[in-house]
């Protein structure tokens, strides 16, 4: 929590009226309540088919990501360009992706 000087937090006090006001800080954390880490509220037993409905979602968005550039560098390389390389570009983003079947 401290750095090398061993300072932990720099707060500046500013107020209008003669009662003072909120301290802010402006290094380190404040003295408020820390929030609890929230644990995820899941059965153990779905735990597997989480991980592997998740990373076949995140392989789907990395295949959709590739496709979408292959198929702006298609349509700027020749007229109707995305429809002949169709064929091409969908393959490759799928392979790139992991190799994942369509159904």
């Amino acid at each position: 929590m401290s750095n090398r000087d061993g300072l932990k937090r720099v707060v500046v006090l500013r107020s209008d009226d003669s009662f003072g006001g909120e301290p802010d800080t402006i290094y380190g954390h404040s003295q408020g309540k820390r929030k609890k880490k929230s644990r995820k509220k899941q059965s153990k037993l779905l735990s597997p088919t989480e991980k592997m409905v998740f990373g076949m979602a995140k392989r789907l968005d990395k295949a959709t990501a590739d496709y979408r550039e292959r198929h702006s560098s298609s349509n700027k390389k020749k007229k109707n360009g995305w429809i002949r390389d169709y064929p091409k570009n969908l393959s490759k983003a799928l392979s790139k992706a992991g190799g994942m079947k369509l159904f």
